[in-house]
Protein backbone atom coordinates (compact mmCIF):
# COMPACT_ATOMS: atom_id res chain seq x y z
CA UNK A 1 0.00 0.00 0.00
CA UNK A 2 1.08 3.15 -0.70
CA UNK A 3 1.24 5.69 2.33
CA UNK A 4 1.77 8.72 0.11
CA UNK A 5 -2.27 9.49 -1.16
CA UNK A 6 -3.02 12.15 -2.38
CA UNK A 7 -6.28 12.57 0.26
CA UNK A 8 -3.30 12.50 2.94
CA UNK A 9 -1.43 15.38 1.55
CA UNK A 10 -4.84 17.36 1.29
CA UNK A 11 -5.24 16.81 4.80
CA UNK A 12 -1.33 17.56 5.62
CA UNK A 13 -1.72 20.83 3.80
CA UNK A 14 -4.82 21.60 5.36
CA UNK A 15 -3.69 20.90 8.79
CA UNK A 16 -0.36 23.03 8.39
CA UNK A 17 -2.58 26.21 6.87
CA UNK A 18 -4.66 25.73 10.16
CA UNK A 19 -1.46 25.60 12.07
CA UNK A 20 0.42 28.61 10.34
CA UNK A 21 -2.95 30.80 10.81
CA UNK A 22 -3.13 29.76 14.62
CA UNK A 23 0.28 30.99 14.40
CA UNK A 24 -0.03 34.10 12.93
CA UNK A 25 -3.22 35.28 15.11
CA UNK A 26 -1.42 34.44 17.99
CA UNK A 27 1.42 37.01 16.70
CA UNK A 28 -0.76 39.12 15.38
CA UNK A 29 -2.88 39.94 18.62
CA UNK A 30 0.22 40.54 20.80
CA UNK A 31 2.03 43.21 18.56
CA UNK A 32 2.33 45.32 21.16
CA UNK A 33 4.43 42.78 23.15
CA UNK A 34 7.76 41.38 22.63
CA UNK A 35 7.96 38.14 20.40
CA UNK A 36 7.99 35.45 22.71
CA UNK A 37 8.62 32.57 20.21
CA UNK A 38 8.91 30.17 23.34
CA UNK A 39 5.48 30.90 24.40
CA UNK A 40 4.09 30.87 20.97
CA UNK A 41 5.35 27.25 20.23
CA UNK A 42 4.30 26.47 23.87
CA UNK A 43 0.74 27.10 22.95
CA UNK A 44 1.23 25.42 19.93
CA UNK A 45 2.52 22.76 21.06
CA UNK A 46 5.42 22.07 18.68
CA UNK A 47 9.74 22.68 19.46
CA UNK A 48 10.76 26.25 19.15
CA UNK A 49 12.78 25.07 16.31
CA UNK A 50 10.06 22.95 14.88
CA UNK A 51 7.98 25.99 15.04
CA UNK A 52 10.47 28.45 13.08
CA UNK A 53 11.11 26.00 10.40
CA UNK A 54 7.41 24.94 9.52
CA UNK A 55 6.65 28.61 9.92
CA UNK A 56 9.26 29.51 7.19
CA UNK A 57 8.62 26.57 5.18
CA UNK A 58 5.22 27.77 4.81
CA UNK A 59 5.73 31.49 4.09
CA UNK A 60 9.07 32.13 3.45
CA UNK A 61 9.90 34.31 6.02
CA UNK A 62 10.37 33.38 9.97
CA UNK A 63 8.19 34.55 12.65
CA UNK A 64 10.18 37.47 13.83
CA UNK A 65 9.84 38.90 10.14
CA UNK A 66 6.35 38.65 9.78
CA UNK A 67 5.60 40.06 13.07
CA UNK A 68 8.18 42.70 12.41
CA UNK A 69 6.43 43.30 9.10
CA UNK A 70 2.88 43.10 11.17
CA UNK A 71 3.71 46.14 13.23
CA UNK A 72 5.20 48.57 10.38
CA UNK A 73 2.13 48.08 8.59
CA UNK A 74 0.26 49.27 11.82
CA UNK A 75 2.89 51.88 12.39
CA UNK A 76 2.41 53.32 8.91
CA UNK A 77 -1.51 52.99 9.47
CA UNK A 78 -0.94 54.96 12.81
CA UNK A 79 0.99 57.83 11.25
CA UNK A 80 -1.39 58.32 8.30
CA UNK A 81 -3.86 59.34 11.06
CA UNK A 82 -1.60 60.83 13.84
CA UNK A 83 1.92 62.02 12.23
CA UNK A 84 3.43 61.21 15.82
CA UNK A 85 6.56 59.56 15.15
CA UNK A 86 7.17 59.27 18.95
CA UNK A 87 3.29 58.18 20.15
CA UNK A 88 3.82 55.42 16.87
CA UNK A 89 7.68 54.28 18.30
CA UNK A 90 5.54 54.02 21.90
CA UNK A 91 2.54 52.17 20.83
CA UNK A 92 3.93 49.57 18.66
CA UNK A 93 7.25 49.32 21.24
CA UNK A 94 9.98 49.90 19.22
CA UNK A 95 13.11 50.34 21.04
CA UNK A 96 13.39 53.70 19.77
CA UNK A 97 12.83 56.13 16.46
CA UNK A 98 16.03 54.18 14.57
CA UNK A 99 14.29 50.66 15.47
CA UNK A 100 11.48 52.46 14.02
CA UNK A 101 13.02 53.94 10.72
CA UNK A 102 15.47 51.28 10.00
CA UNK A 103 11.99 48.70 9.64
CA UNK A 104 10.17 50.91 7.81
CA UNK A 105 12.77 51.69 5.46
CA UNK A 106 13.15 47.87 4.90
CA UNK A 107 9.67 47.60 3.88
CA UNK A 108 9.14 50.75 2.49
CA UNK A 109 12.43 52.20 0.76
CA UNK A 110 11.99 55.63 2.96
CA UNK A 111 12.37 55.99 6.93
CA UNK A 112 9.26 57.01 9.08
CA UNK A 113 10.25 60.16 9.27
CA UNK A 114 10.51 60.54 5.52
CA UNK A 115 7.33 59.28 5.33
CA UNK A 116 5.43 61.58 7.29
CA UNK A 117 7.34 64.44 5.93
CA UNK A 118 5.67 63.74 2.86
CA UNK A 119 2.21 63.34 3.97
CA UNK A 120 2.29 67.30 5.24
Amino acid sequence: MNNFTSKDFSLEYTNETVFIKKAKEIIYYNLGEVLDIDEISKELNISKFQFIRTFKANTGITPYQYFLNCKIIHAKKHLDITKDLYGTVVEFAFTDLSHLNRHFKRVYGITAFEYITNLK
